[in-house]
């Protein structure tokens, strides 16, 4: 399901509630849905550069891939990969070890199946504003950067709005951000940082089935809708 994210906040709100400027400021724009199955641009703060947001490619690739993004991801879909998986034998065992960064979103998206239907929902905080999600990245030959969520099994929160699968993206508070871009920290350590719970305050709705449809976004989309019979955390 985590081939979707939000990131609806003003430019000027994400540098002052992070503290960061962007690296490309005019690129930046604010996006209902950020849809991962087409070649897209997230705004990500990598190890090398943690003073400034960069743009992504999200989707990681090799760092010496040649090919189109898309002639990749048919092979293998890398928009996610689960922490706990990642040995020392895969590819992206490199990134994982050298190259975190941290994903700037205002929201995920999990869907729950009640009575043959499904229903999504919108995971962020209560008050809008945009926190990090753990994730990895290379920088190609050209310069460009790809990168890729982590994401980890779905915690007692997650569960309550999601019941048609086990993973969620993994939410880094700012407090922690510096920690985990540590380039110091051994494979073992990252894994046991990724490992703890946190209380994220994290908030959901319920929104509109069109969030399914491929080709459609306008702004109201995340606002809550009332299905009548769905979990909320109220």
């Amino acid at each position: 399901m985590y081939y979707k994210l939000s990131n609806t906040a003003e430019r000027s709100r994400i540098e002052r509630r992070l503290g960061l400027s962007f690296k490309h400021p005019n690129l930046y724009k604010p996006e209902v849905v950020i849809n991962g199955l087409i070649e897209t641009n997230v705004s990500i703060v990598t190890a090398e550069q943690p003073e400034l947001i960069s743009l992504g490619i999200w989707g990681i690739l090799p760092e010496e891939y040649t090919d189109e993004w898309t002639a990749f991801q048919n092979v293998t879909n890398t928009l996610h990969f689960d922490y706990a998986g990642i040995t020392s034998d895969l590819w992206y065992s490199r990134p994982f070890k050298h190259r975190r960064c941290l994903f700037i979103v205002t929201g995920f998206f999990t869907c729950y199946l009640r009575d043959g239907k499904v229903y999504p929902y919108h995971i962020g905080l209560k008050s809008g504003a945009p926190f990090y999600l753990a994730g990895v990245y290379n920088v190609l030959e050209d310069g460009f950067i790809t990168c890729s969520l982590l994401v980890k099994k779905a915690d007692d929160f997650i569960k309550k709005f999601q019941n048609v699968g086990d993973k969620m993206p993994i939410v880094i508070k700012e407090s922690l951000a510096d920690i985990y871009l540590d380039d110091s920290l051994r494979p073992k350590e990252i894994k046991e940082f990724l490992g703890q719970d946190h209380d994220n305050k994290l908030h959901a709705t319920p929104i509109e089935k069109e969030f399914f449809n491929q080709n459609i976004s306008y702004d109201s989309m995340l606002g809550p809708y009332d299905y009548g019979n769905l979990p909320t955390d109220e």
